[in-house]
């Protein structure tokens, strides 16, 4: 919640946090060089042959967000390293969302492959409902959202923030 001139400003953060991971990752897929921290030890992970194959096709997208592969075949993969702030203990589940929403909705063109990529990767990462954040971590949530080229709509076109006009206060309490 903040306030505004004419009223107040509700965000949902998790849909906030999801629209500025989703272009955040976007850009960095197509512009820019993604930042990626090295493992001092490597994940490993064991999917079917068939998963391994979605990954493979996806395989420099995924680089292009900082995932760093040491293998990526038969029935495992192996991560030396991650995008910056992912943390070890999530990416096992980030990569089984990703998978699914990839078996689920099976993209034809490479833009809108690495859109469903971009949309699953920020929903998996974004900060979670019910998570209290610091008054400094909400602001600067609230200023990337801000910077984002469609900041009122998460990647999913959900909507992200709520406005009240105080006149609207008014007439509830009449």
């Amino acid at each position: 919640v903040s306030s505004i001139k004419s009223g107040i400003m509700v965000i949902h953060q998790n849909l906030a946090h999801q629209r500025v991971l989703y272009e955040e990752i976007l850009r960095n897929m197509t512009v820019q060089e993604a930042v990626s921290q090295q493992l001092l030890f490597p994940l490993s992970f064991e999917y079917s042959t068939d998963k391994i194959a979605l990954l493979q096709s996806i395989r420099e997208q995924l680089e292009n967000t900082g995932f760093v592969f040491s293998k990526l075949e038969d029935e495992t993969i192996e991560i030396n390293g991650l995008p910056a702030g992912v943390l070890e203990s999530n990416v096992g589940t980030i990569f089984d969302s990703l998978l699914s929403d990839i078996q689920n909705e099976v993209p034809e063109t490479g833009f809108s492959q690495n859109d469903l990529l971009a949309k699953s990767l920020a929903k998996s990462l974004a900060i979670k409902s019910g998570v209290a954040l610091k008054p400094q971590e909400q602001e600067h949530l609230i200023n990337q959202l801000f910077a984002c080229k469609e900041p009122s709509v998460s990647p999913n076109n959900k909507q992200v923030l709520l406005t009240m006009e105080a006149s609207d206060f008014d007439k509830k309490f009449i």
